[in-house]
């Protein structure tokens, strides 16, 4: 099977996130939408432009958007894991 011929199964869908089975894989994917992924990135770049300012008030904005983007993905791919009868890839 060539790269262009794997399917995926999708095991749930959640806001813009997906959990997906690709063949041949021992855990799950989550997928993101691109807009949500630009979202992230972005809010990456101010965390580092603020640090590298020094401006940890502002600094501490931005982590708090990342860790709450970051939790529902984690959130999204753990019940949906759980859900489809798949162990994590991690300890949790």
């Amino acid at each position: 099977m060539n790269e262009q011929e794997k399917t995926a199964t999708v095991l749930a869908v959640s806001g813009n996130y997906a959990v997906v089975r690709v063949a041949d894989r021992r855990y799950p994917a989550l997928a993101v939408q691109g807009d949500s992924l630009k979202v992230l990135a972005e809010a990456v770049e101010e965390l580092a432009g603020h640090l590298g300012s020094g401006d940890l008030e502002e600094a501490g904005f931005a982590l708090a958007e990342i860790r709450s983007t970051v939790s529902s993905m984690m959130s999204t791919y753990e019940s949906a894991s759980s859900e489809a009868g798949f162990d994590l890839p991690y300890v949790r």
